[in-house]
């Protein structure tokens, strides 16, 4: 009897510590989901309250946390499908602590918008004056062909008009071109002194191939430079100013492959009034424009020496290409430059937000293209802070000068 009450005891004792573990069992996942819950809202708030956040060390640990999550997927796929993910994961990891390195090490300052606003003001058009004189002479070609592309779209209408407008205004420095198989498009552009050239070679499933694009103005327009632009950028009389500077007072070899970008400002519901003069865009980008991170990249302008047949067939509007193309030439030891300091660029930012390309369908499109040619990318190499050379404007001409590059941007 004793010995059958000594059992029922000890059974019940082992039962009581089972339960006991199974509760904090339950109580560990709790917290761990609670913790995970309050971090997905804390990135959610942090990345549509600060546009600067995708440059964030914040940011590197969501995407992170995401790619762990596909790696976890890994024995579900095909060998090929998991090689690509831990390639993925391997780029990320490398990604996230260069990022920290390049935010960490500001040797040479950044610009704030207050630099990029100030520059309406600061330069001589004297220089500019000259040169729309020798272009309307036919004593040299225009600076630059600057190129887009979009089909009919209710919600960017106002956004196409203003652009339309605005680039227009850049002549006789710029020639403006559209890309567009819309016949309302074209006819549209045509009439407001647009060139148009029809979209010849697309792909994930219809967009433009960015190469192609190159290729066909440069056979159809002889400019000095030649530069592909979202289409909801808007441009100051900074651009062919500075261009006027870089190709007359700098060293730069024209000859040779050679790379211009810079960062946007974004600016909300820009309207057709405040889109009309350069002197109304710069000041929207200084009453409430916000000066975006380095890894958007918007528009790319070259030299026609720039090897773009050499390039894989990615296509614009999606993610990935803007900070390939960079590291890339950088790699190459092509002339790439930063000409953030010396160019306004405004982005009409509509309710899709700051990080259209990152929606669309085949938003991976690009990633998956180069991934396949080149294995491990390192986009964090392909941002504006990592560029070697920027533009700097002193004693009444702009320079380009070389920046003191962080540990977390070396390429090689």
């Amino acid at each position: 009897m004793n010995t059958s009450t000594h059992t029922c005891n000890t059974l019940d004792a082992s039962q009581r510590t089972d339960f006991k573990n199974v509760r904090l069992q339950v109580t560990i996942r709790r917290v761990v989901l609670l913790f995970l819950v309050c971090l997905s809202v804390y990135i959610y708030l942090y990345i549509n309250t600060f546009d600067g956040m995708k440059s964030s060390a914040v940011y590197g640990l969501q995407r992170l946390f995401e790619n762990v999550a596909f790696q976890n997927s890994i024995p579900s796929l095909g060998e090929e499908q998991s090689q690509t993910h831990l390639q993925d994961l391997k780029s990320l990891k490398m990604e996230f602590f260069a990022r920290r390195e390049i935010e960490q090490e500001q040797t040479t300052p950044l610009p704030t918008i207050t630099d990029v606003v100030k520059i309406h003001s600061n330069f001589d058009k004297e220089q500019l004056q000259k040169y729309r004189t020798r272009i309307l002479k036919k004593e040299s070609v225009p600076l630059l062909t600057l190129f887009t592309t979009w089909n009919y779209n209710l919600e960017k209408d106002l956004v196409h008009n203003i652009t339309v407008f605005n680039w227009m205004s850049l002549n006789p420095f710029v020639i403006p071109v559209v890309f567009t198989n819309d016949s309302d498009v074209a006819a549209d552009c045509s009439r407001k002194g647009w060139k148009v050239l029809p979209v010849l070679i697309t792909a994930a499933e219809g967009v433009p191939v960015l190469k192609y694009m190159y290729r066909d103005v440069m056979e159809k327009y002889n400019t000095t430079l030649y530069a592909y632009s979202n289409a909801d950028i808007l441009f100051a009389d900074t651009l062919p100013d500075s261009l006027v500077h870089i190709i007359t007072n700098t060293s730069l070899d024209l000859t040779q492959p050679a790379l211009m970008v810079g960062k946007r400002t974004n600016v909300k519901n820009v309207t057709s009034e405040e889109g009309s003069a350069w002197y109304n865009i710069t000041k929207i980008a200084k009453d409430r424009g916000t000066l975006f991170n380095g890894w958007a990249e918007d528009y790319f302008i070259t030299t026609r020496s720039f090897p773009w047949h050499d390039m894989p067939e990615v296509v614009i509007g999606r993610r990935a290409y803007d900070n390939w193309l960079v590291f890339h030439s950088r790699e190459m030891k092509y002339s790439v430059i930063d000409i953030t300091r010396r160019v306004l660029a405004v982005h009409q930012t509509t309710k899709a937000g700051n990080r259209e390309g990152h929606s669309h369908k085949n938003k991976d499109y690009n990633h998956n293209l180069v991934v396949k040619m080149y294995k491990i990318i390192r986009y964090h190499l392909g941002v504006i802070e990592c560029i070697e050379k920027y533009t700097q404007y002193e004693y009444g001409i702009v320079r380009i000068k070389n920046r003191n590059n962080r540990k977390g941007c070396k390429a090689g």
